[in-house]
């Protein structure tokens, strides 16, 4: 199976939001062969950037996930973890890949809940590093590691992997198709994949000037070039070559309208663990760094890229409202046996 492969991550935030920014427009070019080529570099430099501000205030987990009332963010976030477990039905000694696993936080859950065997595949370095730092924390050396790869590219053999998943990874992915063959590939035959991912709903209507604008604030505030309706996901998937045993809006079917997904950026979600991603709590971080960058305490830079987050936050907050963006579209899907 696979090992760590080491990378080195540069964490200073003006550099890394630079050439992001440059990256994305040598990734806007019509020729997809250059889109392939130049986002998995956007999106590790975006990464770089925030990695950081999420793990501020996110913890160690990146990914929103339906609440209940009187439910925290964390708390849910582990009961979609060990969900897809259970979708998944892992146990000890299956081998399973976990696409884009940001620092660790979904791994080290699903792979305490299963006792399966989980390889974290990333490109961004310093995820990996503190992906590692926390592995070992938790005492999970034996069965868990990291492989430093572009997760479209993946240098391993076909069929290593009885089932993949993913938690809002996909949507970084320049060409869905050719990342869906490339998950089609490292699964043995007979298994199965499960991806909670960044969708636009049916309710998204390109003609609208203000969801075209939301659309755009979203993909270039969080590297998600070019994100798919959830018919197209589907649809992209079943081309590849898989089929499809469920797909569904997470947030719509498990949801609770006192408890949207959005609420984690709206200023609703009050805890002091919490607190960073309110409005309020963003203001105050971005006009801090600021005063922290003068002081030279902080890297320059780290005040344009909690600005940069934002703008971000406050488009996903729209598109909750409207309802044309779901964060938690759900495809479960199997390789042939035969495929």
């Amino acid at each position: 199976m696979p090992t760590d492969v080491d990378g080195r991550g540069d964490q200073n935030p003006r550099e890394a939001l630079r050439d992001y920014h440059q990256i994305q427009q040598l990734s806007e070019s019509p020729e997809d062969a250059v889109r392939i080529a130049d986002q998995p570099k956007m999106v590790s430099r975006f990464y770089d950037a925030v990695t950081r501000f999420y793990e501020f205030g996110w913890g160690t987990t990146f990914h929103f996930a339906p609440r209940r009332p009187g439910e925290n963010l964390a708390a849910s976030q582990r009961r979609l973890n060990e969900q897809v477990g259970e979708i998944l039905r892992l146990e000890p000694g299956m081998e399973v890949a976990d696409i884009g696993c940001g620092v660790g936080g979904p791994l080290i859950t699903i792979a305490k809940a299963t006792g399966a065997s989980v390889t974290g595949i990333n490109f961004n370095a310093y995820q990996i590093a503190r992906g590692r730092q926390r592995v070992k924390q938790a005492g999970l050396e034996d069965t868990c590691r990291f492989l430093y790869a572009n997760y479209m590219d993946v240098p391993l053999d076909d069929g290593v992997f009885d089932a993949v998943y993913a938690f809002e990874a996909v949507c970084h992915a320049p060409n869905k198709l050719l990342l869906f063959e490339q998950l089609h590939r490292l699964l043995k035959p007979g298994g199965e994949m499960a991806l909670v991912e960044w969708c636009l709903t049916d309710q998204f209507d390109a003609a609208d000037a203000r969801h075209r604008d939301i659309r755009s604030r979203i993909e270039t505030n969080n590297a998600t070039p070019d994100l798919l309706t959830t018919d197209e996901q589907v649809e992209a998937i079943r081309k590849a070559g898989f089929e499809i045993i469920q797909s569904a809006d997470l947030q719509a079917e498990n949801g609770n309208p006192r408890t949207p997904w959005y609420m984690a950026l709206q200023g609703r979600d009050l805890s002091f663990s919490s607190w960073a991603r309110t409005p309020a709590g963003r203001a105050v971080t971005a006009n801090v760094t600021k005063l922290l960058e003068l002081l030279r305490i902080a890297p320059s830079g780290t005040s344009d890229t909690a600005e940069f987050l934002n703008v971000a936050a406050d488009a996903l907050v729209e598109s909750g409202e409207l309802g044309i963006f779901t964060p938690s579209f759900l495809v479960h899907a199997r390789k042939p046996a035969d495929g």
